[in-house]
């Protein structure tokens, strides 16, 4: 799904089968916030009814912006967290009706797309994460022997490094 995309006077490509781990990161953590995979596992009632709560949902969730700045990269840029947070702001700031319409339209064929290519089922399907009767917790010898502090820096929020126990 390779759409070429205009707004805010800039171009975008889509969202390939080929996201970077941070933008596939990036785009989950967004719609798992906004409630838009609790709306797509529900699969009930017709497409176009699903892609309506799909867009109501992720709109009540303020998180359209972020989801539509994750499914976006502008053309001759690479995809960046920090990219895509500017796009959020730019693209929430769109005034021009018919900008507000497309945007509406792509996010839900974007967010459709993304989950039919398999990109994001495995690690958000309910069935995919819950434990089988088989399956036997993991133990760790040593339990919570490891923290995750904050990025050492604003400018690297992809970073996350372990921060020593004592």
């Amino acid at each position: 799904m390779d759409d070429r995309f205009t707004l805010d006077g800039r171009e975008f490509r889509g969202i390939s089968e080929s996201l970077t781990a941070a933008q596939d990161d990036y785009l989950l953590a967004h719609l798992r916030r906004s409630g838009a995979i609790e709306v797509l596992a529900a699969a009930e009632g017709p497409d176009e009814t699903r892609a309506e709560r799909l867009l109501t949902e992720i709109m009540l969730s303020g998180e359209t912006f972020h989801i539509l700045a994750g499914c976006l990269t502008e053309t001759g840029k690479k995809w960046s967290r920090a990219e895509a947070e500017r796009n959020a702001a730019a693209f929430a700031a769109i005034t021009a009706a018919d900008e507000k319409l497309r945007m509406r339209a792509a996010i839900v064929r974007f967010v459709i797309g993304f989950f039919a290519s398999g990109a994001g089922s495995s690690e958000t399907s309910p069935k995919s994460s819950s434990p089988n009767e088989g399956d036997r917790p993991t133990e760790s010898a040593d339990p919570g022997t490891l923290e995750i502090s904050p990025p050492s820096s604003a400018n690297s929020p992809d970073t996350i490094q372990a921060a020593p126990t004592e």
